[in-house]
C-alpha cells in the first residue's frame, strides 16, 4: 500500500469519505509540506478538524483556504457554518452577505443566511431570506422546509401548511416536511387534516415515536380517549420506560375510571423517576378511590417529601394518618388531573360522555328564578374552560371564574367571556367575600368534595340578601358522602337538605337527573337551586 504521505488528492478523499479521518489528515498535511498553497488540503483539513469538533482549527484552515481561493463561494460557505457552530454568529452573517453581493445566484448562502436569523429568533429576516432562495429555485427543498419552520413559529399557520405542501409536490417522499405539515395543522386545530397527515407518515414509518404521540394527541382533542390511549401503548412499544406516555395513560385511565390500569402506569413513573410529584400525588388519589388507605398514604408521604412545604398535602396524611375519611380530594391532585386534561376537556365530556351539567343547571335556575339580562354579579366556582359561563353570561354585568388549573383557565381566557379569572381553592376564595355576589354556580365542581359546611357557610357569607346558589352533586344512598372510584364524591340528598337548612338556605328548586356517562353507563346527580333566606 501506497505511504501516506505519497497520496494524492483524490486517495484522500477515499479515506476522508471513509471515515478514516485521522488518516486523511496525515496525508493532507504531508501534501501541504509539497504544496503550501494547496487549497483544496486546506478545504479538507478544515472540514475534518470541524468533524473531530477542533473549530477554531477548523476555521484557521478555511481561512487560509480562502487566501488561495477568495471567489470560491463553497470555501465561504462552509467557514460560515464552522463559525456559527462556534457561536460566531455576527461573523458567520458577515461571510454569508457577502457571498450573496458576489455570487447572487449561489442559493445555500441564502438559505444558512436564513437558518442562522432563525436560531437568532429574527424570524422576519430569515423567512425573507429563505423566500429569495425559493423564489430562485422554486424546487429548493431546504429553504422550502426552513420557510415552513419559519413561519410556523411565527404562527403563520395557514403559509406554512401551504409551503409545506409546495414543497411535498416536488419531494413527495420528504419525511419532515410530511412530519411537520401534520404537527402544524394540529396547531392550527385542523385536528381531522393532521391525524390523515399522520396516517401517511405512519404508514411509512410506523415506528416512528413523534407521530404515534402527536396522534394521540389528536385524539385526545377529539375527545377521543380509546384512539388516544390506543396510540400512546403504540409509542410505550418503542419507549416503554417514557415517562410521559405512562403519565399520560395514567391520566385517561383514571378519566375512564380503570383505576387498577391507571395505578399500575403511575407506578412505571416513579419506578423511573422516584421524585416524580405528580405521579405520587395521583397515585395517593387512586389508592383512596379504592379505599387502600395504607398505600395511599405512602404516596402522599412521598409526595410531601418532595414538596415538603405543600400543606394540602400535609393536611391529606394528617386526616389519612389519624384514620379519618378524606373530606375532598386532595388540591394538588385536582390541579394535575384537571391540567393534563385542559385541551381535550370540552370535546370528551360533550362527545364522548355526553355532559349536560351546565344546561341542566341554566334550566334549574330560569326555571325558577327571574333572571335580569346583563344585571348579576356572578361567580363560577371551579368553571374550567368556561361551559357554564358561555351559558350565564347574558345575564352578567361581572363573571368571576375560579378554579385550581391554571391550564383550564387558560383555555377559559380565550373565551373573552370572563371579566376574571382567579388560580385558587373555591372555599378558600369564598373566605375573602362578603355579600358581593348575586348568583354562585358550581357546575360539576363540589363532586371532588366531600363534606361541605364550610363551603355552604362561606357560600351563604358571599351572596347578597338575595343570593342564588345552583349546583350539581352525584347521588350515592350511603350516609352523607362517599368517595367513589373515580375520585368523584356523591353526597346524600338528606345530607345536602339538612346543610342547606343550617347555612340559611331555602331550596327553590331540586331534581334528580342524569348528568353524563360514566363507561357507557348514565351517572345520576342531584340539582338544586338555593336562595338566602329573607
Amino acid at each position: 500500500m501506497k505511504r501516506i504521505e505519497k497520496m494524492d488528492l483524490e486517495t484522500l478523499r477515499q479515506l476522508h469519505r471513509a471515515g478514516l479521518l485521522d488518516d486523511a489528515k496525515a496525508g493532507y498535511l504531508a501534501l501541504l509540506r509539497k504544496k503550501p498553497n494547496e487549497a483544496e488540503a486546506l478545504h479538507a483539513l478544515g472540514i475534518i478538524a470541524t468533524q473531530q469538533k477542533n473549530y477554531g482549527e477548523g476555521i484557521e484552515y478555511l481561512q487560509k483556504a480562502i487566501q488561495y481561493r477568495p471567489h470560491d463561494p463553497t470555501l465561504a460557505l462552509h467557514l460560515a457554518n464552522v463559525l456559527k457552530l462556534q457561536g460566531l454568529f455576527s461573523q458567520a452573517t458577515q461571510v454569508l452577505e457577502k457571498i450573496v453581493q458576489t455570487h447572487p445566484d449561489y442559493l445555500p448562502a441564502y438559505n444558512n443566511l436564513g437558518t442562522i436569523y432563525y436560531d437568532l429568533g429574527k424570524l422576519d429576516d430569515a423567512i425573507s431570506y429563505f423566500r429569495l432562495a425559493v423564489k430562485k429555485q422554486p424546487d429548493y427543498a431546504d429553504a422550502y422546509y426552513n420557510l415552513g419552520l419559519a413561519l410556523a413559529k411565527k404562527n403563520h399557520f395557514s403559509e406554512a401548511i401551504e409551503t409545506y405542501q409546495t414543497l411535498l409536490k416536488n419531494h413527495p417522499d420528504h419525511f419532515a416536511a410530511h412530519f411537520h405539515l401534520a404537527c402544524t395543522l394540529m396547531r392550527d386545530e385542523k385536528i381531522d387534516d393532521a391525524i390523515r397527515q399522520f396516517l401517511i407518515i405512519e404508514a411509512k414509518y410506523p415506528n416512528h415515536l413523534e407521530t404515534q404521540m402527536n396522534m394521540a394527541t389528536c385524539y385526545l382533542k377529539k375527545g377521543n380517549f380509546n384512539e388516544a390511549k390506543m396510540h400512546y401503548q403504540k409509542a410505550l412499544d418503542f419507549a416503554p420506560d417514557d415517562i410521559q406516555l405512562h403519565f399520560n395513560l395514567g391520566i385517561i385511565n383514571m378519566q375512564q375510571g380503570n383505576i387498577d390500569r391507571a395505578i399500575q402506569h403511575y407506578q412505571q413513573v416513579v419506578k423511573v423517576n422516584p421524585d416524580h410529584f405528580p405521579a405520587h400525588n395521583n397515585l395517593g388519589a387512586a389508592f383512596l378511590s379504592k379505599q387502600h388507605i395504607g398505600f395511599a398514604l405512602q404516596h402522599y408521604q412521598e409526595a410531601f417529601r418532595i414538596q415538603p412545604k405543600n400543606e394540602a398535602i400535609l393536611h391529606t396524611i394528617k386526616f389519612l394518618s389519624e384514620n379519618q375519611h378524606l373530606l375532598a380530594s386532595p388540591p394538588d391532585y385536582i390541579t394535575s388531573l384537571f391540567d393534563a386534561y385542559a385541551d381535550h376537556y370540552e370535546s370528551h365530556l360533550l362527545h364522548a360522555l355526553d355532559y349536560q351539567v351546565p344546561t341542566i343547571l341554566y334550566e334549574a335556575l330560569v326555571k325558577s328564578a327571574s333572571l335580569p339580562s346583563h344585571a348579576l354579579a356572578i361567580l363560577d366556582i371551579g368553571c374550567g374552560t368556561g361551559l357554564c359561563g358561555n351559558l350565564f353570561k347574558p345575564y352578567a354585568k361581572k363573571l368571576v371564574g375560579i378554579d385550581l388549573s391554571p391550564n383550564m383557565l387558560a383555555v377559559a381566557k380565550q373565551k373573552n367571556t370572563y371579566d376574571e379569572l382567579i388560580v385558587d381553592d373555591f372555599t378558600s376564595y369564598l373566605k375573602g367575600q362578603k355579600n358581593n355576589f348575586d348568583l354562585i354556580i358550581a357546575g360539576d365542581a363540589l363532586v371532588y368534595t366531600g363534606e361541605l359546611n364550610e363551603l355552604f357557610h362561606y357560600a351563604h357569607v358571599a351572596l347578597l340578601p338575595h343570593g342564588l346558589f345552583v349546583f350539581n352533586l352525584e347521588i350515592t344512598d350511603k350516609p352523607n358522602f362517599h368517595m367513589n372510584q373515580s375520585g368523584r364524591f356523591s353526597h346524600q340528598k338528606e345530607y345536602i337538605d339538612t346543610l342547606a337548612e343550617q347555612s340559611h338556605f331555602k331550596i327553590l328548586y331540586y331534581q334528580t337527573t342524569i348528568t353524563r356517562q360514566q363507561n357507557n353507563e348514565p351517572v345520576y346527580g342531584h340539582v338544586y337551586v338555593l336562595k338566602i333566606k329573607q
